[in-house]
């Protein structure tokens, strides 16, 4: 796996942070990371930290989870379910408000937006990437 410098960084601080008990703060993450950044003058920024992680889960797998504790490496089954459902429940949410702003029932939106990303499930497959 090739991973940047702050990618590298990132996973060793969450090797101690395995299992959702063990969860680190956003806070304390951006903390650390910038604590090895000694000589960066503006240090790594919140956002880019967020972005590097979510880059980790869908570029390279790594199954990081996140709470109201923090980030973590899940460990189980079940906490990479209850990650997934947190990610449902939060594109269900965001998706109800789009319809609501477009005036659509949200089953019906549901089913514009399969078939305007159907394409892009079908070339996800066709790579042997996707589900």
């Amino acid at each position: 796996m090739d991973l940047t410098n702050l990618e590298a960084q990132i996973l060793r601080f969450l090797e101690a942070h395995q299992g959702r008990e063990f969860s680190i703060s956003r806070e304390r993450l951006v903390e650390k990371i910038n604590g090895e950044y000694l000589f960066t003058p503006l240090g790594v920024s919140e956002r880019k930290i967020r972005a590097t992680i979510k880059h980790l889960t869908t570029q390279h797998g790594v199954a990081i989870g996140s709470g109201p504790k923090g980030y973590f490496i899940a460990e189980t089954a079940e906490e990479i379910e209850e990650v997934c459902k947190y990610y449902d429940g939060y594109g269900l949410s965001s998706l109800f408000v789009s319809s609501k702003l477009r005036k659509i029932e949200m089953r019906e939106y549901l089913g514009q937006l399969s078939m305007r990303f159907a394409p892009w499930s079908t070339e996800q497959n066709s790579t042997g990437q996707g589900d």
